[in-house]
């Protein structure tokens, strides 16, 4: 029996930066909800649209399949859902302020907040989300790293983090690991997380024994 069926109600899994397709069809048998492409050049994660479109032959709903992109401009997110049509929603990472602009998929606004007043950004920028053509359907929190973005690795500032509500489904990022989800959940308890280098054996390969130890720690109380 799959997650899905077991748990209607828990919290949804995202595991990002595919590079192989084995990892890909191990992540879906799993039963994870969402899978992540990376299309940051900088990345080690990155991914071409042509590859991209190999990695995602036979995901079908009730899996959906995410493209991330950073600071991007109108052509650049029209141009990878034209050349890679089996994404179902955007990651935006970098975004100063609202598109003003159609995104032509639902899309999920990313954020790497160091301090209280990253908070009160992000409220604002949802605020002002609502007077655009399509807002965004969610949030992520991410940590933050100097010079890195579309994923750090780095934990997130759950101080700041717990009891914040930014008024849309929230998805937490950032350093998430077998080792510290099931705390994580307990603490912050985000709609959704968001796990790369947590469940890797080196930068875009996926381990499936990780993969495995994180879901079934998702269904555990967390350790004293």
């Amino acid at each position: 029996m799959s997650r899905q069926a077991r748990h209607p109600f828990r919290v949804r899994v995202k595991v990002c930066g595919f590079t192989r397709r084995e990892d890909v069809d191990r992540a879906c048998h799993l039963g994870v909800d969402a899978l992540g492409f990376n299309f940051y050049p900088p990345s080690p994660r990155h991914v071409s649209h042509a590859k991209a479109n190999e990695l995602l032959l036979g995901v079908t709903p009730p899996v959906i399949s995410i493209g991330l992109l950073v600071r991007p401009i109108q052509s650049s997110v029209e141009e990878l859902v034209r050349k890679v049509p089996g994404l179902r929603c955007l990651q935006l990472h970098g975004l100063a302020a609202p598109p003003e602009w159609k995104v032509p998929r639902p899309w999920i606004a990313a954020f790497a907040p160091v301090g209280a007043a990253d908070l009160l950004a992000i409220d604002e920028f949802i605020r002002a989300s609502r007077h655009i053509p399509t807002p965004p359907i969610s949030v992520l929190i991410d940590g933050h790293a100097p010079g890195l973005e579309g994923g750090t690795g780095k934990t997130a500032p759950w101080n700041l983090l717990e009891g914040y509500d930014p008024g849309l489904p929230w998805i937490l990022a950032g350093g998430l690991t077998p080792d510290n989800i099931s705390q994580a959940l307990a603490i912050l308890r985000p709609w959704a997380v968001d796990i790369a280098s947590g469940v890797e054996d080196a930068p875009g390969i996926k381990s499936a024994a990780k993969m495995r130890e994180l879901l079934q720690r998702m269904d555990q109380p967390p350790v004293d």
